[in-house]
């Protein structure tokens, strides 16, 4: 039996003279699509380590910033500060108004 409540991410966009939208997103799904991205990052990171850098300058960069820089490790930091803020209910995390449109994201 559930004791516990689910926690939703609450994402509100509304555009000015239209209808709006709400989703709700619960946390323990994106807990899941995060680990579950960052183990396929640090794949293709140990995939991306045995291609040589190419000789073009340009594709030359790219690719040296996905060595020198870890995406799964910015995913793991980004999962972590999602389940530091998730302890919160109520919060509101993003609130942007620009122009005609609004957008709320909020911990329920």
């Amino acid at each position: 039996m559930w004791t516990k409540s689910a926690k939703l991410l609450m994402v509100r966009v509304k555009v000015q003279k239209r209808r709006g939208f709400l989703i709700p997103i619960p946390i323990w799904v994106i807990d899941e699509f995060l680990e579950a991205l960052a183990d396929l990052a640090w794949v293709g990171e140990l995939v991306l380590n045995r291609i040589p850098l190419p000789r073009d300058e340009k594709a030359r960069k790219h690719q040296s910033w996905i060595k020198t820089c870890s995406p799964s490790g910015i995913i793991i930091v980004s999962h972590n500060m999602i389940k530091d803020l998730s302890r919160y209910k109520g919060l509101d995390v993003v609130d942007m108004n620009t122009g005609e449109v609004q957008v709320k994201v909020s911990i329920k």
